[in-house]
C-alpha cells in the first residue's frame, strides 16, 4: 500500500524532473534566440522588457545612444517622436493580432530597412500576456527587388533597342510582351499584344508553328528561318528562340535576312576570289581551329619555306617543327599569352628553316576569335618574310660602325671600345690595355705611282694580314687614309703589346702582289699603354701617335713606346685594396651581412648609397633610381666604385658589399614608396657584380629582401654586365630565368662596350637595355654616336625590350633620344648621383624635364637642332 509519504516525495522527483526540463528549454531558447542574427525581444503589457538579445541591444545603442535592458519601458526609451509608432504596433499586438511592418533607418549601425514580425504571446488560457518581436534585416531583399524592377525595364529598353523583331510567351502560347521594333515593322500596338493568345497574326503563319513545336520539343534553344508579309511584300527572317523560366517561357528574336538571301550568290562569287587572293597574296596566311588542332596553312605560306601544297600537312606541329631551336619556346609562350588573353595580338619576329635547310626571317601575326566566355576558338593569321629587312637592319648597324673599304671598326666604334677599356680599368685596378696607332711608310708614293685603285687594295690586303697577328677578342679600325689603330685589352704587360708588333713588323716583310706586281710597304707603329693616367680615349690615341710619330723620326718600319711610370699605380692598388679590407672587416657583423649605416663624409670610413634618377624620357618625370655605392675613405674622401668595385670583385670582398646595397636599396625604396605614392610605383635599379651574379646565394638574398620590404617585384631592377652574362651564356641564362621567375626586371648595362652580343641578347629573358654614356656623348658630335645609339635602340625595341640612355649632359642630348624614341634616361642633365635625403627633397619637388622637338644632326647635317625651346625643371642636381 503506497503511503501519502511516498506520494508526496514522487511529486517532488516529477516537480524536480519538469523544472529541470524546464530550464533545458528555457536554456535552448535563450541560446537560439542569442545565435539568430535577428534582433529579438518581448514586452509585458506594461511595455517593459521581458526578453532580449545582444543583436536588438547593439541596434539599440547604435539607433539612440543608450543601452536597454530587460525590466526597462521599451517607450520610454524611445524618443518622443518614435513613442506612438510604437505604443500603436504593441497595442495592436495585444489585441491577439498577428501581423508585419517595415521600417527604414539611414543610421549608420543598423539595417538600412527592417521587418518586424509582432506576435501575441498567449497563456495556455489564450490569455495576451505580452508581445514577442522579431527584427529581420531585409535590406538585402530591398535592393533585390529594387534591381529586380531596374532589371526589368532595362530588359525592356535593351529589347526595344534591338534591331530586331522581339517577342515572349509563356508556354501556353501567351504573348508576354513585344518589343518596339516588332511593333513598328507590322504596325501595331505593343500593349494590346500582352495576353494575346498565339496565332492572331495572319502574316506570319511560319512563326506560329515554330513557336509551338519548340514549347513541345526539350530543346531549349533553337532557330529557324521563314517568310512573312510585311507591307505587302515577302521578307525572309532568321529566328532564334531561347527558353528560360525552367522552360516556362521563351523569347524569341527574329532577324532580317532578305538581303543576306539576295547577297549570298555574290557572297559564293566573293568566295572564290578570296581563295583566288589567298593563293596570289604575297604573304602566306594561315588559319587554326582550336577545336581540332588543325591549321590551314595557304599556298604562299608553304612555297615561302620551299615546299609545294601536298608537301604541308594541317598540324601545328609542320609550322613549329620549322621554327629556329632557339625561339621554338618563345613563339609559343607568345601564342598562348594571346589565346589565353594576355596580349591584344600576336606578333613576333622568328626565324623558319626553309626546305634547303637555311633559316630565313619571318613575322608571324594573328588574332584570335573568342566565344561569349571569352575563350578563343580559332585564330588566323600571316606570315611575311622580312629576311631582306633584317639583312638591311644588320647592314645598316655594321655600316655606322665599320669602314666601307676595309670592313673594319671606323673610329666611332673604336674609340667607343676604348672608352669601354678606360672604364674597365677604372673598375679592375689590375686591368691592362695597349693601344697601337699604325702608320703605312710611303703609302703616298704607291698611291702616286700605282693609283688610287691599287692604294685601297693595298689597304685592304693590309687589313686582312693585319688581323691574322691579332687575337680574336682584339680591336682593329681603321680611322682614315693609311692609319690603323689596334686595341690590346686584358694584357698582362708591355711584352704582350710589343710582341704584337714585332709580329705585325714580320707579316709586313711579305710582298704584296697588286695589279700583276708585288707592293712592298712598311709600317710605323707607336704603342701607349693604359697606366699612363689617361681617362679619355682621345688622349690615349694622341699618345699612341705621338710614339708613332716618333718610330717614324727614329727611321720607320720600327715601333715606340710611350714612356709612363708604373710604380705609382701598383702601391695604389695595394693600398686600395689594404683599405677596403679594413673597411669591411670594421664594418662586418655577420659572416654574410654587412651593417653600415649611410653617413656623411665626416662619420669616417664606411660604405654609403647614393642614388641617380631614372626619367621617363616620355613624360619627364623621375620613375626610379640606381643604387650607387660610394667608399667613405677616411684621407681620400668619397672612392669612385670604378676604383675600388674591380679590386672587390678580385678579392671576393664584392659579395658582402654587394648584398648590403641590395638590401640598403630596397630599403630606401620601400621609404619612397610609402611616402610618394602614385599609380606606377618607384622602381630601383641595383648593380650585380660578376662574382654576385654567380653567387649560389644570389636568388635566396633577392627573395629575402624583397620579403624583408615588403616590395612588388616588378620594382626591383636588377643590372647585369654584357661581360657577367657571356662569360657562361648557358649559366647565365639559368640564373636569368630564375630572377625572372621571381617577377624581377632585369637590364643589360652599358651594351654596346662589351661583347655587343646581338646573337645571344634575344635569348635572355631581358627587360631592359641601357645604352653606355659614351655613345649618348657622342650625340650631336661630328663621331657616329647618333647611328650607334639609334641602331641600339630600334634592336632593342625588335625585341621586345625598352631602353635606358645613360649619361644625358644636356638638353639636346635628351631630346634626340625622345626622337629615338628611347624611353628612359639618367645622367648630371637630370641629377647627378645624390644622397637619400637630397633624392627625397627631389621627388617632393616632383621636377619635370619636358623635351623639344629636336632633330637629330644625322637629319639636319648639324648637331642637334632644337626646333622649339622650352624651360628645364628647376632642380639643384643637374
Amino acid at each position: 500500500m503506497v503511503s501519502t509519504s511516498d506520494v508526496s516525495a514522487y511529486d517532488q522527483v516529477m516537480r524536480t524532473q519538469a523544472e529541470v526540463e524546464l530550464r533545458r528549454q528555457v536554456s535552448n531558447l535563450l541560446a537560439l534566440i542569442e545565435n539568430t542574427q535577428d534582433a529579438v525581444w518581448s514586452i509585458d503589457q506594461h511595455y517593459r522588457i521581458t526578453t532580449l538579445n545582444l543583436v536588438f541591444q547593439q541596434q539599440f545603442v547604435a539607433a539612440h545612444g543608450r543601452d536597454i535592458q530587460i525590466g526597462m519601458n521599451h517607450l520610454d526609451c524611445l524618443p518622443p517622436d518614435e513613442r506612438d509608432r510604437w505604443r500603436t504596433y504593441y497595442d495592436q499586438a495585444l489585441k491577439g493580432d498577428r501581423f508585419t511592418a517595415e521600417f527604414h533607418s539611414d543610421v549608420t549601425g543598423i539595417p538600412a530597412h527592417s521587418e518586424v514580425s509582432f506576435n501575441p504571446i498567449l497563456t495556455p488560457s489564450c490569455r495576451v500576456e505580452g508581445v514577442a518581436v522579431f527584427s529581420r534585416n531585409i535590406s538585402d531583399r530591398k535592393r533585390a527587388d529594387q534591381a529586380l524592377l531596374d532589371a526589368k525595364d532595362q530588359l525592356q529598353a535593351v529589347l526595344d533597342a534591338v534591331p530586331g523583331c522581339v517577342s515572349w510567351f509563356s508556354s501556353d502560347l501567351t504573348y508576354l510582351g513585344i518589343n518596339r521594333y516588332l511593333a513598328a515593322t507590322f504596325q501595331l500596338n505593343a500593349d494590346s499584344f500582352i495576353g494575346e493568345k498565339l496565332g492572331f497574326m495572319a502574316s506570319s503563319p511560319g512563326f506560329a508553328e515554330f513557336v509551338k513545336r519548340f514549347f513541345q520539343s526539350s530543346l531549349q534553344e533553337s532557330n529557324v528561318e521563314i517568310v512573312a508579309t510585311v507591307d505587302h511584300q515577302p521578307r525572309h527572317y532568321l529566328i532564334v528562340a531561347q527558353k528560360y523560366l525552367q522552360g516556362e517561357a521563351a523569347v524569341f528574336v527574329g532577324l532580317d535576312i532578305t538581303e543576306r538571301k539576295r547577297v549570298e550568290e555574290a557572297l559564293l562569287e566573293s568566295q572564290e576570289r578570296y581563295a583566288l587572293a589567298v593563293r596570289g597574296a604575297n604573304d602566306g596566311l594561315w588559319d587554326w581551329n582550336l577545336k581540332t588542332s588543325s591549321i590551314y596553312f595557304s599556298p604562299r605560306w608553304k612555297t615561302m619555306l620551299g615546299y609545294q601544297e601536298p608537301d604541308i600537312g594541317n598540324t601545328p606541329d609542320e609550322w613549329f617543327s620549322r621554327v629556329h631551336p632557339e625561339e621554338v619556346d618563345w613563339l609559343k609562350a607568345q601564342l598562348a599569352a594571346h589565346l589565353e588573353g594576355r596580349s591584344p595580338s600576336f606578333e613576333v619576329e622568328h626565324r623558319m628553316r626553309h626546305r634547303d635547310g637555311s633559316y630565313r626571317w619571318m613575322l608571324s601575326r594573328g588574332l584570335a576569335v573568342r566565344d561569349g566566355q571569352q575563350v578563343a576558338y580559332r585564330m588566323a593569321g600571316s606570315q611575311t618574310d622580312i629576311t631582306e629587312r633584317k639583312r638591311a637592319e644588320e647592314q645598316l648597324l655594321h655600316d655606322a660602325l665599320h669602314d666601307s673599304l676595309t670592313g673594319l671598326f671606323n673610329r666611332a666604334l673604336f674609340m667607343d671600345r676604348l672608352s669601354h677599356a678606360i672604364e674597365q680599368t677604372k673598375r679592375q685596378g689590375h686591368y691592362l690595355f695597349a693601344v697601337l696607332f699604325l702608320d703605312l711608310d710611303s703609302f703616298k708614293v704607291v698611291n702616286d705611282s700605282l693609283g688610287h685603285i691599287i692604294g685601297d687594295e693595298l689597304l685592304v690586303a693590309i687589313a686582312r694580314r693585319l688581323e691574322s697577328c691579332l687575337r680574336p677578342g682584339d680591336t682593329l679600325a681603321r680611322l682614315g687614309g693609311d692609319e690603323f689603330t689596334i686595341l690590346l685589352e686584358n694584357i698582362q704587360d708591355l711584352s704582350a703589346a710589343t710582341r704584337v708588333a714585332d709580329t705585325i713588323h714580320q707579316q709586313l716583310q711579305q710582298p704584296f702582289t697588286l695589279g700583276g706586281q708585288d707592293v712592298f710597304t712598311t709600317v710605323s707603329i707607336g704603342i701607349a699603354l693604359s697606366d699612363t693616367g689617361c681617362d679619355r680615349p682621345d688622349e690615349l690615341l694622341r699618345n699612341a701617335d705621338t710614339a708613332m710619330y716618333r718610330a717614324k723620326s727614329l727611321g720607320r718600319a720600327r715601333h715606340e713606346i710611350f714612356n709612363v711610370e708604373m710604380y705609382d699605380r701598383v702601391v695604389a692598388r695595394l693600398k686600395l685594396e689594404t683599405d677596403l679590407r679594413l673597411t669591411i672587416a670594421a664594418g662586418q657583423t655577420t659572416p654574410t651581412l654587412l651593417s653600415y649605416p649611410t653617413k656623411t663624409a665626416d662619420d669616417g670610413q664606411d660604405f654609403q648609397m647614393r642614388y641617380q634618377p631614372i626619367v621617363s624620357l616620355s613624360t619627364g618625370y623621375i620613375m626610379g633610381f640606381e643604387a650607387l655605392v660610394r667608399w667613405q675613405h677616411p684621407k681620400r674622401g668619397l672612392v669612385s666604385p670604378a676604383e675600388f668595385i674591380p679590386v672587390a670583385e678580385e678579392t671576393g670582398l664584392i659579395t658582402q658589399i654587394g648584398h648590403w646595397t641590395l638590401r640598403e636599396a630596397c630599403r630606401q625604396l620601400k621609404i619612397w614608396q610609402d611616402q610618394f605614392a602614385q599609380v606606377n610605383p618607384l622602381a630601383m635599379s641595383v648593380n650585380l657584380s660578376s662574382r654576385q651574379f654567380s653567387s649560389n646565394d644570389l636568388l635566396g638574398q633577392v627573395k629575402q629582401a624583397i620579403a624583408d620590404f615588403q616590395l612588388a617585384p616588378h620594382t626591383l631592377k636588377l643590372e647585369i654586365t654584357e661581360s657577367a652574362v657571356m662569360e657562361d651564356a648557358q649559366v647565365a641564362t639559368a640564373i636569368l630565368r630564375q630572377l625572372k621567375d621571381l617577377h624581377t626586371q632585369l637590364l643589360i648595362d652599358d651594351f654596346g662596350t662589351g661583347y655587343s652580343s646581338l646573337s645571344y641578347l634575344h635569348q635572355f629573358p631581358i627587360d631592359t637595355v641601357k645604352i653606355d654614356q659614351s655613345f649618348v656623348r657622342c650625340i650631336g658630335t661630328e663621331n657616329d654616336g647618333e647611328a650607334i645609339v639609334r641602331a641600339i635602340v630600334g634592336l632593342a625595341h625588335n625585341l621586345g625590350m625598352t631602353v635606358i640612355a645613360e649619361g644625358i649632359e644636356d638638353a639636346r642630348q635628351m631630346d634626340c633620344l625622345c626622337h629615338f624614341q628611347a624611353e628612359y634616361g639618367q645622367g648630371y642633365f637630370f641629377a647627378k648621383p645624390l644622397t637619400a635625403e637630397d633624392a627625397t627633397a627631389l621627388l617632393a619637388a616632383n621636377p619635370c624635364w619636358k623635351p623639344r622637338r629636336f632633330l637629330p644632326a644625322s637629319e639636319t647635317g648639324k648637331p642637334g637642332h632644337p626646333m622649339i625651346s622650352y624651360p628645364i625643371a628647376d632642380t639643384d642636381a643637374s
